[in-house]
């Protein structure tokens, strides 16, 4: 019953909240939303309930949005381009989505078993073993009791306990707990359970048996379904972003990381397995022809790679070849290269597009260095050929310089000799007026000194007259109140007697016997009184009335006659200031018409300077416009010199490029006659040898044969001789084999000292034989 007012007050609210925030006078579907979905994360307990499975569910519906939202549509790219695709079965939930609402899965075989009259928790759960006895996803341990069963869920394998599963599937409410309900004192609460009532008596109502869908529609498992089907409906019509909460440890210890609890919460939320599935994914692409388009450059470095095949798909997949030579990546097929082609662009591993970026900007950064050396080099030029200019320009400029400082040198002279003569004419013009100021004031305190006077006694007596009237006015005032005291006491005494009169009139001392009295005379005399009465309340009213606008009236007369004794005193001080300004007038008059003789001698003087300046001032514009004329002059040969020097330069840098090329060419044609000198020298050196060693040959055969009378010693001296040929016979061979320019002529040098030597023992062995 608690739980029934609890979810019909929860819908209410929400109810009421949807209606206050939607925006009024439009459709809802012209604005847009921004929801937050926070549901439990996955449930894993000791002993596992319904309410356990309702959760799990709701998690099982949102890992597979999930999956589709961020792996689906990458597995269908791949599939279309022919890519080897990862192990989506890592991830994919789909079966176990099959198993809980399939047509024979657990959610319809749980309502069956709702609808049944005879049904029971462990016949639900033995039926959705034997149904589903196929499926990979559910456990069935031959350990398990009869109302036990499990489930492979995308985070772990659950063991669910079915006791009270058809109980809180149904749901249902005592019908006298309900009656209860809908004669309740609160409007709200009996408004809602009456809905409720007239739904659960509609099917007696209506008669007949209904169908299986609509006998199970208002099972709790159903209505959670319907309801997570709207949810995905609006999940799926929207913009979702995930986020994932992990809690750090068990005890809310703050600053506290529960390392093994943290990552069995990631692999719960299967986190751990969508970043396994993320490395193995290809996270950068490029078309084919961008691919050419930014690395067809990078080939140059590759005498192998060959790009003319025709086929751009071939071209990029051997420039990438040779780019990314020795580089693999993991993946569940083992070590693989680090990219792959597809029908109509590359995919590339992490890493792979980022390496082959950093060679490319390598290569620019190469060419960079050279622009900028270049650049450099003209900048350098031009900075000189600037900052020759800007000399050029500087003297000038330091010698206008010079001549402007002179000039306004000589006007500061002038200036400063003026400046004298004006002070020293200033210094008497103060002298003279400081001693009329000081008279002048001495004239006006003297003069100020009566009517202050004057003004002060008539302030003094004013203030008595004030006084004085004031006092009359006062004692008047007293007068009058002391009179209508008077008045009202009489009043009083009088109304006193006429009443003791009137008690004696109806009272007899003695026997306190009353007698009768005319009741309508003491009506009319009552009515006197009140009268009377009332009529001195409004005599008093006035009087007081009258005495307000007396003492106003007096006020007024004080004010006026106040206001006319400034006004003379105003008009006397006005007459004696007049007299003042009329005699001030006259001074200043006079001093008037000597400053104006003055300032026309001062306009006549500023004339004459300013023509002398103006004079002065054309001579120098004169100067200067032919000194600027002359400069331009200058600047305009200088111009001219510099484009005939700059022409100059460029035949004589064309002569020497000339000069250099022909060079160049006498070079290469000398390097090739040295060469061929050296192997001619080479061929002649080893026919040279070769007839050497004959020679050798034929006059150790003749020393045999020759009886050689001589010692010992002789032989002795012919074998060194024979030894020391053999020797340098074996150099020359040694220097023979060696190339270059300078070991050339060093070597051939040395074979012809090596030959004349050898010649000259030959011809002295000779003479000796013949001897």
């Amino acid at each position: 019953m608690s739980i029934q007012i609890y979810a019909r007050l929860f819908d209410v609210l929400v109810t009421k909240c949807n209606e206050s925030t939607e925006p009024k006078g439009s459709p809802t579907n012209e604005y847009g939303t921004i929801s937050l979905l926070d549901i439990f994360g996955f449930e894993s307990f000791k002993v596992n309930r319904f309410e356990q499975l309702c959760i799990n569910y709701a998690n099982e519906r949102l890992q597979q949005k999930y999956v589709v939202d961020n792996f689906q549509a990458i597995k269908l790219e791949y599939e279309e381009e022919g890519v080897n695709v990862f192990d989506f079965s890592l991830v994919d939930n789909t079966d176990v989505m099959v198993l809980l609402e399939g047509k024979l899965g657990l959610i319809t075989q749980l309502n069956e078993e709702c609808v049944k009259k005879i049904g029971g928790d462990e016949q639900f759960v033995y039926k959705l073993k034997v149904v589903n006895s196929d499926s990979n996803r559910l456990i069935q341990d031959p350990l398990h009791r009869p109302y036990e069963f499990g489930i492979r869920h995308y985070a772990a394998p659950i063991k669910y306990d079915a006791r009270m599963f058809m109980e809180r599937n149904l749901d249902k409410i005592p019908s006298d707990l309900l009656k209860c309900a809908c004669q309740s004192t609160n409007q709200l609460v009996r408004e809602e359970f009456l809905q409720l009532s007239s739904i659960n008596e509609a099917p007696k109502k209506s008669g007949g048996l209904k169908k299986r869908s609509e006998a199970t529609k208002h099972l709790v498992f159903s209505k959670f379904k319907s309801q997570l089907t709207s949810l995905m409906s609006l999940i799926e019509n929207s913009r979702t972003r995930y986020i994932r909460c992990v809690k750090p440890n068990k005890g809310m210890t703050p600053r506290m990381m529960d390392h093994s609890h943290t990552v069995s919460q990631l692999e719960s939320a299967g986190l751990v397995t969508a970043i396994v599935i993320s490395r193995e994914s290809f996270p950068n692409r490029l078309s084919y022809e961008l691919v050419m388009e930014r690395f067809k450059f990078l080939s140059y470095k590759f005498h192998d790679c060959i790009l003319n095949s025709g086929d751009i798909k071939v071209d990029s997949e051997n420039l990438l070849s040779h780019l990314l030579a020795g580089i693999t990546a993991d993946s569940h097929l083992g070590r693989v290269k680090p990219f792959s082609c597809g029908k109509t662009r590359v995919y590339f591993r992490a890493g792979a597009l980022e390496m082959i970026e950093t060679i490319r900007q390598e290569h620019y950064a190469k060419r960079a260095i050279q622009v900028q050396a270049w650049v450099r080099s003209l900048f350098g030029r031009r900075q000189y050929l600037t900052s020759k200019r800007g000399m050029i320009l500087l003297q000038s400029q330091v010698r206008c310089w010079l001549a402007r400082t002179t000039f306004a040198r000589q006007v500061r002279s002038a200036v400063i000799l003026q400046c004298f003569i004006r002070k020293c004419m200033a210094a008497k013009e103060l002298s003279y007026r400081r001693k009329n100021h000081a008279s002048t004031v001495i004239q006006t305190r003297w003069r100020g000194m009566k009517p202050r006077g004057e003004f002060k006694s008539v302030c003094k007596a004013v203030i008595r007259l004030q006084c004085f009237h004031r006092m009359i006015m006062g004692r008047k005032a007293i007068a009058i109140k002391k009179k209508e005291r008077e008045e009202q006491k009489a009043i009083e005494t009088r109304f006193s007697v006429i009443q003791q009169t009137f008690d004696d009139a109806t009272t007899i001392h003695g026997n306190a016997s009353v007698f009768s009295v005319d009741e309508g005379l003491l009506d009319e005399v009552e009515t006197m009184f009140d009268f009377l009465r009332k009529e001195i309340v409004v005599l008093r009213k006035k009087n007081t009335k009258l005495k307000k606008e007396l003492a106003e009236a007096e006020s007024d007369k004080r004010e006026i006659f106040n206001h006319a004794s400034s006004v003379d005193h105003a008009f006397a001080l006005s007459k004696i200031r007049n007299e003042q300004m009329s005699k001030t007038n006259l001074a200043l008059l006079d001093d008037n018409n000597r400053r104006r003789k003055e300032v026309s001698k001062l306009k006549n003087e500023l004339k004459t300077q300013q023509q002398a300046h103006e004079s002065q001032l054309q001579e120098m514009r004169t100067e200067f416009e032919m000194a600027l004329r002359h400069r331009e002059m200058e600047v305009k040969t200088m111009q001219q010199n510099l484009h005939s020097s700059a022409a100059l330069h460029k035949r004589e840098v064309q002569v020497v490029r000339d000069e250099s090329e022909r060079k160049q060419e006498e070079h290469y044609s000398q390097i090739s006659r040295l060469r061929e000198e050296i192997k001619n020298t080479q061929d002649s050196h080893q026919d040279y040898l070769s007839k050497l060693m004959d020679v050798l040959e034929t006059t150790q055969e003749s020393r045999r044969s020759i009886s050689v009378p001589a010692g010992e010693r002789v032989l002795r001296k012919k074998e060194e001789e024979i030894s020391e040929l053999r020797d340098e016979v074996a150099r020359l061979r040694q220097d023979a084999g060696m190339e270059g320019n300078g070991d050339a002529d060093a070597s051939k040098k040395e074979a012809v000292k090596s030959m004349k030597y050898i010649v000259k023992k030959n011809r002295e062995h000779r003479k000796s034989s013949v001897q």
